[in-house]
């Protein structure tokens, strides 16, 4: 079997310089050897593609491509591998976070409107993408919702976008097994669209949380708070039970499902870890060659020339940043960073979307809380331990139980003037304005046990922007989600607080369990009812962080259209060989996660490349 070419030495950031001496990579394999050491031994590479970036999309088009045993695949991966490193594999680690050669660690520009404060955007930097690195992902299967594949097909003009098609990748794609307690799962899904034989594992929630019995009771089955037996069967409004990637007790990831090494053993795969790619090279409209580096100051640059395309699946945020770094984007732009223009394509990088999302916490009197293993060393050993040994307990938890998507109550008049105003920019009557997610715990190391509610705004019209440094192009990308610069973001929060608040209230379980709130929030409670907001915003504004939902930096546009980035079947519009298959392609955020639509979409993806052949 050919092993992986591994690239050592791993730091955080490269610059995409022009002064490193250059080789061809040429049709031999290249294993077991430093990167400064490879040959120049041709000037034809033996790929038919390279995909750039090993997270979601690119982990998937990779096996597809390479089922194939004709065609060549490489896959250029600027994180190390994923095995062995335990941080990947324990599901609650989530809560525990991950050591940093394992992230991006971008942090985002001021917001201005969150109060000027710089805010954490770590992405994930291993094989798996951030599906891997547990402090950025928080394993939820989301599929979003009917109205959202039906509103990309529709504003694409490319009706296999729509939720019939994509319902045929889920079930394609996931196989739903026991969870890690082995209850039993009646009610709690619908097993005729889910699917049981697909690489990537999921799994109902496998281990009880005492809150779980608090949500349960306090729905009324009307209309606000009903449950609703699978979220995910196309109409996610209600409060159900959360799908989480995780198989047999453990985290799965786009590298455990399709980069496994039953796929990486096939002789026509080949993945470089720590690889850093610089830039794509276009010569007369065509898109000629990858260019790379070894994660080392002074290691040479590699150029690899596919006989057929290149896929471009580094993230919403390195995708545009290495699209601009290699000239395609606003010419004038480009021109002023002293970047040579080769491709004038202004939307690159813009219409940048992600959820908005908060935390209220309370303080409980609770010993089983997740703040039991976060703050003390003994109980989270034994319940490794536990984990180690039989892959149950906590550690085989999820980040969260149980959820609630919701739309607005357009009852009342403050909602009526919200949608008089701004109108609706979800997508339809089946999805929702807002969600309520219920933790068990506080989710950081603190001196005591918490509840905490997590309120996320999922169809935000604040628009930012993955834009080059002025002073620095070719270093770390200006991330600007630009939160709350709408306000309707900023209304519809509110409205999620208080629908939380209501819910908290109705019942008694939460009126015994909740003690005092923290960090400012007991003075948002108290101004409830007296019409005066400025506590709440100022809250929020305090308050808000990255929802890790980022799309729209590379996004999908009508064949034709003069804004966008890619065509329906995600071509770079205005060159040829050049696709780019990860979530930057989604002109809006689908449903409440983008996991879950980014493996659909790549799964699609791969399909649109293979009907070439």
């Amino acid at each position: 079997m050919q092993k992986p070419f591994i690239i050592s030495h791993v730091i955080r950031w490269f610059p995409c310089g022009e002064d490193r001496p250059r080789a061809h990579l040429s049709t031999a394999a290249l294993f077991n050897a430093a990167v400064d050491t490879l040959p120049p031994l041709g000037a034809k590479s033996k790929y038919d593609y390279v995909i750039v970036g090993g997270g979601v999309a690119g982990s998937v088009v990779a096996n597809h491509l390479s089922e194939n045993s004709g065609v060549n695949v490489l896959l250029l991966e600027a994180g190390p591998s994923h095995k062995a490193v335990l941080e990947t594999q324990v599901p609650f680690w989530f809560w525990l976070g991950i050591p940093s050669t394992y992230t991006w660690n971008y942090t985002t520009v001021e917001q201005s409107r969150a109060n000027n404060r710089t805010i954490s955007y770590p992405r994930g930097h291993i094989l798996g993408g951030s599906t891997a690195a547990q402090s950025v992902h928080g394993l939820v299967f989301d599929r979003a919702t009917i109205d959202d594949w039906d509103k990309l097909a529709n504003l694409t003009g490319d009706p296999g976008w729509n939720w019939e098609s994509a319902l045929k990748y889920y079930k394609k794609l996931e196989s739903m097994g026991p969870p890690a307690d082995h209850h039993n799962t009646t009610g709690q899904f619908d097993p005729s669209v889910h699917g049981f034989s697909g690489p990537l594992g999921v799994s109902l929630p496998g281990f009880s949380q005492d809150i779980d019995e608090f949500v349960l009771q306090t729905l009324d089955n009307k209309t606000t708070f009903h449950y609703i037996e699978d979220p995910n069967a196309g109409v996610e409004l209600g409060f159900g039970w959360q799908v989480s990637t995780i198989h047999n007790g453990t985290r799965t990831t786009a590298a455990t499902a399709y980069l496994a090494d039953s796929y990486l053993g096939r002789p026509n795969l080949d993945v470089f870890y720590n690889a850093v790619v610089t830039r794509v090279i276009v010569s007369k409209g065509t898109i000629d060659a990858v260019e790379f580096h070894a994660v080392s100051e002074n290691a040479t640059t590699w150029t690899v020339r596919p006989s057929e395309e290149i896929i471009m699946s580094a993230g919403t945020v390195n995708t545009p940043y290495l699209l601009l770094n290699s000239g395609i984007g606003d010419k004038a732009t480009l021109s002023s960073f002293n970047i040579t223009p080769v491709h004038h394509l202004p939307a690159v990088g813009q219409n940048m979307s992600d959820t908005a999302v908060m935390y209220a916490r309370w303080e409980v009197n609770d010993p089983n809380t997740h703040d039991a293993l976060i703050n003390n060393k003994t109980a989270r050993a034994e319940a490794l331990a536990e984990w180690n040994a039989t892959r149950t307990g906590r550690m085989a938890d999820g980040t969260f139980n149980l959820a609630g998507m919701l739309r607005m109550n357009d009852s009342l008049p403050e909602v009526q003037s919200i949608r008089q105003k701004y109108g609706d920019p979800g997508a339809g009557d089946t999805a929702a304005d807002f969600e309520l997610l219920f933790i068990n715990g506080r989710g950081s190391p603190s001196n005591g046990t918490y509840f905490t509610m997590l309120f996320g705004v999922l169809s935000p019209i604040s628009r930012g922007s993955i834009t080059l440094d002025p002073s620095n192009p070719t270093g770390p990308p200006l991330i600007n989600p630009n939160y709350l610069s709408s306000e309707y973001d900023v209304l519809v929060m509110r409205q999620a607080i208080l629908t939380g608040f209501e819910f908290l209230s109705s019942h008694e379980p939460w009126t015994s369990y909740l003690g005092t709130p923290t960090e400012g929030l007991g003075e948002v409670i108290a101004a409830v009812g007296t019409n005066d907001f400025s506590a709440m915003d100022n809250f929020v504004r305090n308050s808000i962080q990255n929802g890790a939902h980022l799309v729209g930096t590379a996004a999908m546009s009508p064949y034709g259209a003069d804004w966008g980035v890619v065509d329906p079947d995600l071509h770079v519009k205005g060159l040829e060989r050049l696709r780019v298959v990860d979530a930057s392609v989604f002109p809006f955020i689908p449903g409440g996660g983008t996991q879950l639509p980014t493996y659909c979409m790549a799964e699609r993806a791969s399909d649109l490349i293979k009907s070439s052949w």
